[in-house]
């Protein structure tokens, strides 16, 4: 893949972003904020986030109507300094995206699952909150068995792990886990329909048609300038955060065998990675917070895909 077809192949992106009805704006602001800002101490000027937006033909007017539907669910706030305003995530925010972070930025999975499993007992059905709960276990990749009994692989990350103790801290439910023995014949089958995967599926193998050619590109044929680094790494993760955060990640042992998952994964990482220096070139450059240029990227962005963009 050449410069230019890069360069197309980018721009093709951006107005598949602009055509998806309804247009998604906020979610990828948040993606920004999330990604590139959050590492650079959270604030930004609005004018900064209004110049970015505009690298994907997102106009001002919706952009502002974005921000202010951010602002009213609680995930963005918004202050002033003279005549300039900046926007921040809420702390609400900032915790949401520090756990998606271990997903979206993760290493690759332990290459070998031991066949154990969680299984979440709710032994009473809690008065008010029973739907949240529910919810939130199968945010864990935990599915429905039964009226009450949710199961999963214990392949769970130290994050989930510990998320998964707090949310039943408090709960009535009996969690157990142990060892499930041999995967019988069939089972793979039946993932599918249990853990709804054909949805995300199909979004991994669009993400691949979508991404490999330009991962391949970028490997022959050298890097691209910094502003369409900057467009690529933020549609690229904007794109892989939209199916990563629904996969319940389970072991390759139980999943299909067409399942792209993994390949979609490595993917992104690579394109993250290869762009990365020149994009971050762009910020520095064009983005400004309250007291003048962002100040340079501290751990959280230290910390992805295992330290290596350190």
């Amino acid at each position: 893949m050449t410069q230019s077809s890069l360069n197309r192949a980018i721009g093709d992106l951006a107005a598949a972003l602009r055509a998806r009805r309804p247009v998604r704006a906020g979610s990828l602001i948040v993606t920004f904020f999330g990604d590139t800002i959050l590492p650079r101490g959270g604030s930004v000027a609005t004018q900064s986030l209004l110049n970015t937006m505009e690298l994907f033909g997102l106009g001002q007017g919706v952009v502002r109507t974005a921000l202010s539907r951010l602002c009213a669910e609680d995930m963005f706030a918004r202050t002033r300094s003279g005549r300039n305003s900046f926007y921040h995530l809420t702390e609400k925010a900032r915790g949401e995206y520090s756990e998606a972070s271990d997903i979206i930025y993760a290493d690759p999975p332990p290459e070998k699952w031991d066949g154990s499993w969680i299984s979440v007992l709710l032994t009473e059905r809690a008065e008010h909150d029973e739907g949240a709960l529910r919810k939130a276990l199968t945010g864990l990749g935990l599915a429905k068995f039964g009226p009450l009994i949710h199961m999963r692989p214990a392949n769970l990350s130290r994050a989930a792990r510990y998320k998964l103790e707090c949310l039943l801290d408090d709960q009535p439910a009996l969690v157990i886990e142990g060892e499930g023995g041999p995967i019988p014949p069939g089972f793979k089958a039946a993932v599918d329909g249990v853990w709804d995967l054909e949805r995300i599926s199909r979004g991994y193998d669009q993400f691949v048609r979508r991404y490999q050619p330009i991962a391949l590109g970028l490997a022959r044929d050298g890097g691209l300038d910094a502003r369409q680094s900057m467009m690529l790494r933020l549609l690229v993760i904007h794109d892989y955060r939209q199916l990563a955060l629904k996969d319940p990640m389970l072991p390759l042992e139980i999943l299909p065998m067409s399942w792209q998952g993994e390949l979609a994964r490595e993917i992104c990482r690579r394109i993250y990675l290869a762009v990365h220096a020149a994009s971050e070139n762009w910020v520095a450059d064009h983005c400004r917070g309250q007291h003048g240029p962002l100040p340079p990227p501290g751990a959280p962005m230290a910390n992805r895909y295992g330290g290596v963009l350190v």
